[in-house]
Parts: C-alpha cells; structure tokens; sequence
C-alpha cells in the first residue's frame, strides 16, 4: 500500500496524533519520519484493539480462554443435561442399550417369521400351479413382514411375537 502521512493516518485509524505517537512506541510500523504505510498500519492497528479486547474481557487460561467464556460453556452444558434429563422423563428417546436390545428382538422375530414360511406352507404348496405358488408365498412373507410394520407403528408386542411356531391362529 502507499505511504501516507500522520494527518491521512490519523484519519483512517480515527485516532488523535498524541495516540498515534503512543501506538508507535507500543510497535505500530513506521516507514520514515512522518511516513506509515497505510495497510501495514491497519492491520496492526488492528491486532492492537483484539488483544486490547481481550485484555479487557478477563483472565485466561493456559489455552487462551476467558473465565467468562468458562462459565458460559459451563452453563450451556448444565443446560443441555437438564434438556436430555427433561426429554427422557417426557419419553422422547430411550436409552442407547434399549434400543439395541429392541432391535436385536426385531430382526431376530423378522428372521425367524420368515424362516418359518416354508414349513407353514409347503404342504399347502403342493398341486399348485407358478402364480398360486407366488401368491401364496407373497402372502405369507408379507404377514410374516407384518411385524416389522407393527412394530414401527409402536403396536408390536415383543412377547408374543417371539417365536411364530409358538402362536397360535397364523396361516
């Protein structure tokens, strides 16, 4: 960038000259008497009013956080465990380990409803021509698929739907 005299300097950064003197003894960069590179300036100028910021804002820590920012993490997170705490209490999620056991339970009643589509109908499959044969099939697996549905709508009832061969009234 150009170089500029201490009135454009002055006019740029908003700053008096006694407060460009002063920014020049804490480091501002300075070309030649009365001669600042206007850019390199700036951007000092610039860093200057961030650490001042942050000077202002409170202690640090080792890693360059406020005691303020701290607290407010802190918060947030109090916040948050209230919110899960209030979610679980209402019933809007279950627990991770709940939730695989339920369905660990459905694929394994899934497996065993379809698995046990041949024994049911094999018989009942007999004399059949192609397209009775894939009807009757398509019927079955799509009952024994029912549960799937069921249980997605909340109405499967894990019980009594654990092992088809044990219930009783299915076709």
């Amino acid at each position: 960038m150009p170089q500029v005299e201490i009135k454009q300097l002055m006019q740029a950064l908003n700053v008096s000259e006694v407060h460009v003197g002063r920014l020049v003894r804490e480091g501002m960069p300075k070309e030649a008497r009365g001669k600042y590179d206007l850019g390199k300036c700036m951007l000092w100028y610039i860093r200057y009013l961030q650490g001042a910021l942050k000077r202002r804002s409170g202690a640090t820590d080792e890693s360059g956080r406020t005691e303020q920012h701290e607290r407010l993490r802190l918060l947030s997170a109090e916040a948050e465990l209230k919110e899960l705490e209030l979610a679980r209490e209402r019933g809007d999620f279950i627990a991770l380990p709940d939730l695989e056991k339920m369905l660990t339970d459905l694929v394994v009643t899934t497996k065993a409803r379809i698995l046990a589509v041949s024994q049911r109908v094999s018989a009942q499959l007999v004399g059949l021509d192609r397209p009775s044969i894939e009807a009757e099939l398509n019927k079955e697996l799509k009952t024994a698929l029912s549960y799937l549905a069921q249980s997605a709508n909340g109405h499967g009832d894990h019980a009594s739907n654990r092992d088809p061969s044990k219930r009783t009234g299915e076709s």
